[in-house]
């Protein structure tokens, strides 16, 4: 029996250490196994103490969850924008809806230009987005009435600059090549430790080595399924606030609905999309949201539409 492969470089930052962390314990209830290869371990042991150091010292960052708290403020102004716009499409005004489409033509190329980016480049394409807002479609955006929505964006942007500027200069001082160096050491280590136990198994026979590998087999087979970076969750595990009944308008009900995941909402365009069912009449309508990003299948709520006047016996 060998052990399976795992890609390190993928895993989570957090996940990267747990691993090790189990790996190290599962050593102490096999030395014999440790024995094979000790002076490894030794070395793995080192680097990974140093490594949940910096671990901590990342984690510990006053700003991380104040600039997430930011970063999903202007996610949600994003979001209520274009939820406006896609709403616009279907206005019996032939102007609003030809304003529409021209926002939506610009919205499209901006989440182009933010799929899967890190902050720093995210930020400057938000910034890009609001000149262009301000600017060359500020007669769009007054048809549409979004003038209040573009100047709350404006003021979470403006938010979310001041924190990433504050938090970069509270980590220049930090040892954040020496994280990402100290990983790829442990990587390297760890490799070497499979490719000798592998070996002693293939030339010892297994009666030693067999229940360790089969139990790392276990973790492994966990972390590759359910902690690499790029892993898939199911978009029906998340949770749909319930959707109050909708006022009858003379067209399409479109909303945002409140979706969830373990706690923390998700956004609009860059977890999920949404489609609509029935929602061009009073009666019963069902919104689906359609899994985007690290989010994969979909998920249907149901909700009413009710016509002015009309209220449930």
């Amino acid at each position: 029996m060998k052990i399976l492969k795992i890609h390190l470089e993928y895993l989570r930052s957090e996940a990267h250490y747990q691993f090790l962390l189990l790996l190290l314990k599962l050593f102490e209830s096999y030395p014999a196994v440790a024995a094979i290869v000790s002076v490894l371990l030794n070395s793995i042991r080192e680097l990974v103490n140093i490594e949940g150091q910096l671990v901590d010292a990342v984690r510990s960052s006053i700003y991380t969850e104040q600039i997430a708290e930011a970063d999903r403020r202007v996610d949600r102004d994003l979001a209520g924008i274009n939820a406006a716009i896609e709403s616009a499409l279907r206005h019996f005004d032939p102007a609003i809806v030809t304003a529409a489409r021209r926002l939506e033509i610009r919205f499209k190329s901006f989440r182009g230009e933010i799929e899967k980016k890190a902050y720093g480049e995210e930020s400057a394409a938000v910034k890009i987005l609001l000149t262009d807002l301000n600017g060359v479609y500020a007669p769009q955006v007054a048809t549409l009435s979004l003038v209040p929505w573009v100047a709350e964006l404006e003021a979470a942007q403006a938010e979310f600059e001041r924190l990433f500027i504050l938090r970069n200069e509270e980590l220049a001082a930090r040892p954040q090549q020496k994280l990402r160096d100290v990983r790829r050491q442990i990587d390297i280590l760890y490799r070497r430790a499979v490719e000798h136990i592998d070996a002693y198994s293939a030339l010892n026979g297994d009666a030693l080595t067999a229940q360790f590998v089969s139990e790392l087999n276990s973790e492994v087979t966990y972390f590759n399924e359910h902690a690499h970076r790029h892993a898939k969750t199911d978009i029906d595990s998340a949770v749909v606030a319930s959707i109050p009944d909708q006022p009858w308008k003379d067209r399409p009900v479109v909303l945002l609905p409140d979706v969830t995941y373990e706690g923390k909402e998700l956004v609009f365009t860059k977890d999920y999309e949404l489609s609509y069912r029935d929602n061009n009449r009073p009666g019963t309508a069902s919104l689906t949201i359609h899994g985007k990003g690290r989010f994969r299948g979909t998920k249907t709520v149901s909700f009413n539409i009710i016509a002015e006047g009309v209220k449930d016996i």
